[in-house]
């Protein structure tokens, strides 16, 4: 089957938006579960969901090989750790969010009965006593949702432990840009749910798939390391991005990967304590390239000493999983990210045509 990348393109645009604005920071993913399910539920596949939230896809092959293949639905975000007297919601961070993105966001708190939105600001908001140096710690932000008073905050449904999101508009910038919150890693989720929907129209073989659609990727790829201990996969692969560095002010020899270059596929990355980090299968990697030579996909590659991906943890698991990655790249990550349609579609590409003509589930 030969992939029609404009139409990948198309479907791209169609439903990343609501993709990306549904809320689902680490650990409080159900929503994002419940999208994807509705995106499913006419194909021929089997459904999961296991103890920690991951959503498990099943779609039978030609059970030879067994391949994983993980995209996180979780977003960084924050949690609400407490209420003061006069309505005010202070928080802790989900995930590696850095004190300057707060400033003046829009957020959504996620409670029990709803979304309720807000505010985030800081000790010093410009008047009357202004900011002039950037606050080192998330405790130096509070949100306001217009409540006056810590019991008008519990009666919108607010209580201590509720997640909130920090919210981006979906925006498309010039011909084959998109802009939005959670791009990482909703855009490879996109990419996961568009494999699934072209493995029901294929003739081609592949090996049995298992879409992992993970949890808490942010907070230490926990939903993966189950995903992959139950399911004892032959072959891991992680989907998500990497950092287009195509930017003012960085320096060539800094470059990891540009937008519009085509997909990325992963060698190598390490998180800087030096502690955990993958050194991908040669295998695989040499395979993927083989790929897409053979295919016509434009594609970069990442080998980069910081970050982790599920993959990062699954690779050393029940003995040993071969594990790699293949990713979009994307710039102002765990910020307002944008990434290129053109390298999506790629993407889709190179992970179709890896599953379906790869000599290491065919041959």
């Amino acid at each position: 089957m030969t992939i029609n990348t404009t139409q990948v393109a198309q479907d791209f645009k169609d439903i990343i938006a609501p993709l990306c604005e549904t809320v689902g920071p680490a650990g409080f993913e159900d929503e994002v579960a419940a999208f994807i399910r509705e995106q499913l539920k006419d194909y021929k596949v089997e459904i999961q969901q296991d103890v920690l939230g991951n959503l498990i896809v099943h779609k039978q092959g030609n059970k030879k090989q067994k391949v994983l293949v993980a995209a996180h639905m979780d977003e960084i975000g924050l949690i609400v750790r407490h209420i003061d007297k006069d309505g005010f919601l202070w928080v802790e961070t989900l995930g590696g969010i850095a004190p300057q993105q707060f400033f003046g966001k829009r957020v959504i708190v996620k409670t029990e009965t709803g979304h309720v939105e807000g505010l985030v600001q800081s000790l010093h908001p410009g008047r009357p006593d202004r900011c002039t140096s950037m606050p080192e710690s998330v405790h130096e932000f509070f949100i306001d949702v217009g409540a006056e008073s810590r019991q008008e905050a519990e009666d919108m449904g607010i209580e201590v432990g509720n997640a909130v999101s920090l919210w981006y508009p979906t925006t498309f910038l010039g011909k084959n840009r998109v802009a939005a919150k959670a791009l990482d890693d909703r855009a490879l989720v996109f990419v996961l749910l568009e494999t699934l929907k072209l493995l029901e129209q294929t003739d081609e073989e592949f090996p049995d798939f298992y879409a992992v659609f993970s949890s808490q990727e942010e907070i230490g790829a926990r939903g993966a390391i189950v995903a992959a201990t139950n399911i004892k996969p032959d072959y891991a692969i992680a989907l998500d991005m990497s950092l287009a560095t195509d930017i003012p002010a960085s320096p060539d020899r800094e470059t990891i990967n540009k937008l519009g270059k085509g997909t990325s596929i992963k060698v190598m990355d390490k998180l800087r304590t030096g502690v955990g980090g993958i050194i991908s299968d040669h295998d695989i990697v040499r395979e993927m390239k083989r790929i897409a030579k053979d295919q016509h996909i434009p594609y970069q590659i990442e080998a980069y000493a910081a970050g982790a991906t599920d993959a990062s943890f699954m690779q050393t698991l029940n003995g040993g999983i071969k594990s790699g990655g293949i990713q979009i790249p994307m710039r102002y990550v765990h910020s307002y990210e944008v990434c290129d349609v053109r390298d999506t579609a790629a993407t889709v590409a190179l992970l179709y045509y890896y599953l379906c003509r790869s000599t290491q589930f065919t041959a």
